[in-house]
């Protein structure tokens, strides 16, 4: 025997080699990770617009409360901002000891109605007072604890 390759003598064509994958058309689970990316962004800008909205009057409420220096004016923003967030039916027919009752109600606290005599004095009067500044801070209070209106329990 001697030490020489064989040889073939079947004609073989060169091994072929298939293309390289392409990148397109992506597999499914690349279009399931985008469509979940783009829902999650829709989702995060769709809930910051309608927050900054639902919050809106809230802001410009304390805006305009930083600014005000009676708390006759105080008083009216207030009910302009409840007006927002409560139904007019509940808030527009509210007046005197019910409309301060309400107020604590939404706060759990007692600024209002204990301060009732004070701010029936201060709403009628021209003059201004030395507790001005402590009824227009407890107005700031209220829209800041009390709006966006909660959902309450009974």
């Amino acid at each position: 025997m001697s030490n020489e390759t064989q040889t073939s003598t079947l004609p073989l064509q060169p091994m072929h080699l298939p293309d390289a994958p392409s990148w397109f058309p992506l597999a499914w689970g690349w279009w399931a990770l985008i469509a979940g990316t783009f829902l999650f962004v829709l989702i995060v800008v769709l809930t910051w617009r309608w927050n900054k909205k639902r919050l809106a009057p809230k802001k410009a409420a304390l805006r305009l409360l930083e600014r005000t220096l009676k708390p006759s004016e105080a008083m009216e923003l207030l009910r302009q901002a409840a007006l927002c967030y409560y139904p007019r039916t509940d808030i527009a027919q509210l007046t005197g000891n019910k409309w301060y009752e309400f107020l604590d109600a939404q706060i759990d606290s007692s600024h209002f109605v204990s301060n009732q005599s004070t701010w029936q004095q201060v709403l009628y009067s021209k003059q201004t007072s030395e507790n001005d500044q402590e009824l227009i801070q407890h107005c700031i209070e209220w829209v800041e604890h009390a709006l966006p209106a909660k959902k309450r329990r009974n």
